[in-house]
């Protein structure tokens, strides 16, 4: 399925899958064009736009017409007067396996750096293109509009059949093979040559499937997903708000439903939490294959209508009760596959705002720039290839007031630029330091690889960037600068990080761009958080800072006279099953590990609950400490967690947990760290002490980090920093240095804005050079 500017569905239509593949690929296969003319929601005008294709098995729309997948080959058609029918074919390239019908490409949409991007099984591709030879399966790629350039992006191990991206650009796929989500977190290209490792990985946390039916025909993974297909977000705001850019929608025809996921921020990329099935039904031949969100903003399913739905194993006598044979596409020929049905639902939330724009076609410049602003991810996907595909210039001046303003539609707004050729290095860097961090990874992907962007790179300091996922979008862009000398020293210092280099996705990118092998040093804990963690200070009768909580049922909490050390400890006590704490919330740092440890005592805890614990609240992985049940004396327990996206950290001292428990229990000394590793790289030099002389010249003169392009001294050098005359007078040594490794973490007070526009130079110099500088800047009163 897919929808043109002007709002209307065209499907591929094919009765020629799964075998009556053609020598000749002529076969009695469509592209249709289906609307609703009076508004009833069903669909009453058929226009044939091209016929006698042979299965084709996907499409999309680019410069004007149509690219279908049709193996062997990409076809572009168009239609040049108007009536709705293709009187352009051309083709585009060739290559596309053949062997296996159910295991070619797939899932073509236009991507957000104005590519093609599709998905494509075992069946691969061998091919030239651009006068390269290309040979990949079993993942995604993404090519050129017309054809000229094919690149695989995302390795994955098995038959892909599922794509889609979320509103901030990341890439997600399933696979027919037991994997109904996975994240796209490395693209191929972004590893030096010749080397491959993770570009892809499975976040699905569960990979079963929920049926409302027991009349399901599966030949291995049971239960799960066998037949996984597609992998769209909820993308428009016809949804309720808990699904919007979380959920994504996987076809499972075997269970004849289609399935749901959340997709969880995690680390660097992301978890899949199983959310049962969105839509099921008891009708065996109930077969959703592909599932997009429309340009109504709601979620259009294609239902494959079949009751023989597995491609293979070919049945024989003892598995299948016949001997059966494999026809030309590879599947086994079965008399009762149906040909001739084909369902297509819309799913409607009643509550949704119903869509402003009804057409696209004939827009203004204006109005496609006004465009980008829609809450529907189609409209401003398609405002974007209407600007790009007829480059046009009179927007951009529209295009970069949005970015600069930044908001929903500064996405689009940028790859429109970058598509046009009109980005210009200061719109680029507004984009860079913008509060917005799916718009500074977007940012980050639209750099080119020269010295120009290398500075833009480096200047914005997205490699510190306080967001994992943006990071990982800065170290999977370092491998394709020319000045790999900069990018490999600064890789090395970067996995120094614990961060960085205790999280997959970061340190993988890393290696790639040159870091060495690192391993985790001893940890301290660091000062303690909780500013009242052993309730000594009061606040009316109760401790200061803390409040209680009840999460189910009817329990007591108070501040008590007994306690382990001091005066005080909190007591909860529930005569009837309860689940109750007393909470604090704690300001914390992002993507770093903790350590929360209580003192606990117990009397006549019982029940189905964990009993007495500590809980951290609002975190998506729900941490919890093991729990103290019966009657015992003063207790220690603990547990570890890391913060991810979270900034602040909610602490339970909890009676119950996962469960309700009845009895008494105290809480004291309750304590909250951060957990500081150091990290082992190999590469750490003795340092001297720093030489001014040295340190000046590369004030002035470094490629990178030349301080002197910002800063003034003695009226020489850039007017963008402040002046750094009696900096030594001004400031204390250690905040300079801070400013010097890390940008974001002191940014000037005369500079306003999120992002510091200074270059890392903890990262790009060693420590030698750094201590150079610094010998230089204390010279300054």
């Amino acid at each position: 399925l897919a929808w043109d500017e002007r709002g209307r569905l065209w499907a591929a239509e094919t009765v020629d899958y799964p075998n009556e593949m053609t020598p000749d690929r002529v076969g009695n296969d469509k592209i249709k064009i289906l609307e609703d003319t009076d508004g009833d929601g069903k669909c009453d005008k058929v226009t044939v736009f091209a016929d006698g294709l042979n299965i084709p098995t996907s499409l999309t729309f680019s410069r004007g017409g149509i690219i279908v997948a049709h193996v062997p080959d990409f076809l572009f058609l168009k239609d040049t007067d108007g009536d709705d029918k293709a009187d352009v074919r051309e083709v585009l390239n060739t290559g596309w396996g053949t062997g296996d019908t159910h295991a070619g490409p797939s899932n073509l949409r236009y991507g957000f750096d104005n590519w093609i991007w599709g998905a494509v099984g075992y069946s691969s591709y061998s091919g030239v293109v651009g006068g390269e030879q290309k040979r990949f399966g079993s993942g995604v790629f993404r090519m050129k509009p017309d054809g000229s350039a094919l690149e695989f992006m995302h390795q994955f191990n098995n038959n892909t059949w599922g794509l889609g991206f979320n509103s901030s650009g990341d890439v997600f796929g399933s696979t027919a093979n037991n994997n109904p989500s996975f994240f796209c977190g490395i693209p191929a290209t972004a590893f030096p040559t010749g080397k491959k490792g993770m570009s892809a990985k499975m976040i699905a946390t569960d990979r079963s499937f929920h049926p409302i039916t027991p009349n399901i025909r599966q030949v291995d993974a049971f239960n799960n997903y066998t037949a996984g297909a597609g992998h769209a977000l909820a993308t428009s705001a016809a949804f309720p708000e808990s699904y919007r850019d979380k959920m994504a929608f996987i076809g499972g025809p075997t269970g004849h439903l289609l399935g749901m996921y959340e997709m969880i921020p995690t680390g660097a990329g992301y978890k899949a939490k199983n959310a049962y099935a969105f839509l099921a039904s008891a009708d065996e031949w109930f077969s959703p294959v592909a599932a997009e969100v429309g340009p109504d903003g709601h979620l259009w399913v294609a239902d494959w209508y079949n009751f023989i739905i597995q491609h293979n194993p070919t049945p024989s006598k003892g598995r299948g009760g016949y001997d059966a044979k494999n026809g030309k596409g590879n599947a086994h020929v079965n008399p009762n596959r149906d040909r001739g049905h084909g369902r297509i639902y819309r799913v409607v939330w009643e509550d949704a705002p119903k869509s402003k724009i009804k057409s696209l076609a004939g827009a203004t410049d204006n109005q496609l720039v006004a465009a980008l602003d829609s809450d529907n991810l189609f409209w401003r996907h398609t405002a974007q290839r209407l600007l790009v595909d007829e480059a046009k210039k009179g927007a951009v001046p529209g295009l970069k007031k949005k970015v600069t303003a930044g908001g929903i539609g500064a996405i689009q707004a940028l790859w429109s630029l970058k598509g046009i050729g009109a980005l210009d290095p200061e719109t680029h860097q507004v984009a860079l330091m913008s509060k917005d961090s799916a718009l500074r990874r977007n940012a980050i992907n639209a750099l080119g690889n020269d010295s120009a962007a290398l500075q833009l790179f480096f200047d914005t300091a997205v490699v510190q960037d306080e967001e994992l996922i943006v990071r990982l979008a800065a170290f999977n862009k370092m491998v394709q600068f020319k000045d790999q000398k900069t990018i490999v020293r600064a890789a090395k210092e970067l996995i120094k990080d614990f961060s960085n280099a205790s999280e997959p996705w970061l340190s993988q990118s890393l290696r790639n761009a040159g870091a060495g092998p690192v391993q985790r040093g001893p940890f301290k804990l660091g000062k303690e958080l909780l500013v009242n963690g052993s309730f000594e200070k009061l606040s009316g009768d109760f401790a200061a800072g803390w409040t209680g909580r009840s999460f189910r049922g009817a329990a007591q909490h108070k501040l008590a006279n007994i306690a382990r050390t001091g005066k005080y400890s909190i007591e909860i006590s529930a005569d009837k099953a309860s689940e109750w704490g007393v909470t604090m919330n704690v300001p914390i740092d992002m993507n770093s590990e903790y350590e929360l440890s209580a003192w606990v005592k117990t009397e006549n805890v019982g029940g189905g609950g964990r009993g007495a614990l500590l809980y951290v609240s609002a975190h998506p992985d729900a941490p919890g400490s093991n729990g103290i049940k019966g009657t015992q004396d003063w207790t220690q327990i603990k547990l570890r967690f890391n913060s991810g996206s979270q900034k602040v950290a909610s602490i339970n001292c909890l009676l119950g947990g996962w469960g309700v428990s009845t009895g008494k229990a105290w809480w004291d000394d309750v304590s909250l760290r951060k957990v500081e590793y150091e990290t082992i790289t190999g590469d750490e030099s003795e340092v001297t002490k720093g030489d001014v002389e040295r340190g000046k010249k590369i004030f002035k003169t470094h490629p990178i980090a030349n301080c002197a392009r910002c800063h003034a001294v003695n009226g020489e050098g850039g007017p963008v920093g402040p002046a750094l005359d009696t900096i030594a007078t001004r400031k204390q040594e250690d905040y300079i240095l801070e400013s010097l490794v890390d940008p974001g973490a002191a940014i000037a007070e005369e500079f306003q804005g999120k992002v510091s526009p200074m270059p890392p130079m903890g990262v790009l110099l060693t420590q030698q050079e750094l201590a150079d500088v610094m010998a230089y800047l204390m010279t300054l009163k």
